[in-house]
């Protein structure tokens, strides 16, 4: 199942695990779903891999523009988004170039990070 607002994926559940909504549908092929989160260094890097492998991504920091030019890239996390039917291909393209299992989906929104 897909939460269109939270932008996750999840199993076997009537309710989002981020959210709790219940507005939950199948995923679409163009519906941006969570990849993966991580530091701004590799961050940089996962967005050239993805873009050589013709995978359109959508990344923002957790913690904003502004605040990471204030308190600088220490606390700053980038999180990654891909189409639905892209989805499958990055996070191979991720477990390759990180060799690291790719955060849960259920924490996806919660604060949590690896």
């Amino acid at each position: 199942m897909y939460c269109p607002q939270c932008l996750v994926l999840f199993d076997g559940r009537e309710r989002c695990p981020v959210c709790a909504g219940r507005k939950i549908r199948e995923p679409l092929p163009e519906d941006p779903c969570f990849l993966t989160e991580t530091d701004p260094v590799f961050g940089g890097m996962l967005r050239d891999v993805l873009a050589q492998n013709g995978i359109p991504a959508l990344s923002a920091s957790t913690i904003g523009a502004g605040m990471a030019a204030r308190a600088g890239s220490m606390f700053e996390r980038i999180r990654f988004h891909v189409r639905y039917e892209d989805l499958e291909r990055a996070s191979g393209l991720v477990r390759a170039l990180f060799d690291a299992p790719i955060v849960p989906d259920e924490t996806a929104g919660s604060g949590e990070t690896s």
